[in-house]
C-alpha cells in the first residue's frame, strides 16, 4: 500500500508547481496516515475513567442593611470619575449595569464607612438608584443591591474630596 501511494505521489509531482506539489504531498501523507490507522491490529487497554465532577455552588446570604463584609466581591466596580460640582462639597452617585447584558438596573447602594484601621462603621447611608448623596470622602464598603432580583455588587470604594464621585458597579 505504502509503495503504491509513493509512486503516485512521484508520478502526480512531475509537472507540478512547488504550491502544488506541497498540496499533493500534504494530501498522501494524510491519505497514509488513515490508511495506516486503519489496517494495524494494536490491542489498547482501556483509559482510566473518572466519575464526572459534580460543581457546587454555595450561596451567601448577602443581607446590604446588615454591617459586615461578603466573604468575596460580587460584581464588579467599573469606574469611578470626579466630576465638579458648584458647592465644592463631597457627593456620590451611582450607576448601576446588569453584568451579563450590560442592560440598566435600578438599585439600592449601603455604603459603609472604614476607618483607617479597617474598622466598618456600623451605621449605613443608603443611596437610592441614580441619585447623588452628599457624605464624607474617604474609603467605603459597598453593598449594592438591584431593586429587582437578586442581583448584588460588594467591594471597597475611595471616594474623593470635593467633588460628585460617579461610582459605575455591575451587579451580578
Amino acid at each position: 500500500m505504502k509503495k503504491v501511494l509513493l509512486c503516485a505521489a512521484v508520478l502526480s509531482l512531475a509537472a507540478c508547481k512547488s504550491t502544488d506539489i506541497r498540496n499533493i504531498t500534504s494530501s498522501v501523507s494524510d491519505i497514509a496516515a488513515i490508511s495506516s490507522a486503519n489496517s494495524s491490529t494494536t490491542t489498547t487497554t482501556p483509559a482510566y475513567e473518572h466519575s464526572p465532577v459534580q460543581y457546587a455552588n454555595e450561596s451567601e446570604d448577602i443581607s446590604v442593611h446588615r454591617t459586615g463584609k461578603t466573604s468575596k466581591d460580587y460584581g464588579v466596580i467599573r469606574s469611578i470619575t470626579a466630576e465638579k460640582n458648584p458647592k465644592g462639597m463631597t457627593m456620590v452617585r451611582f450607576v448601576a449595569f446588569h453584568l451579563d447584558s450590560g442592560a440598566a438596573l435600578e438599585s439600592n447602594q449601603y455604603l459603609y464607612s472604614m476607618d483607617e484601621n479597617g474598622w466598618m462603621n456600623k451605621k449605613s447611608i443608603l443611596t437610592l438608584d441614580t441619585r447623588t448623596k452628599m457624605l464624607n470622602s474617604g474609603q467605603y464598603y459597598l453593598k449594592a443591591k438591584a431593586k429587582s432580583g437578586d442581583f448584588y455588587t460588594t467591594g471597597m470604594v475611595q471616594l474623593a474630596s470635593g467633588v460628585t464621585n460617579v461610582v459605575t458597579i455591575d451587579l451580578q
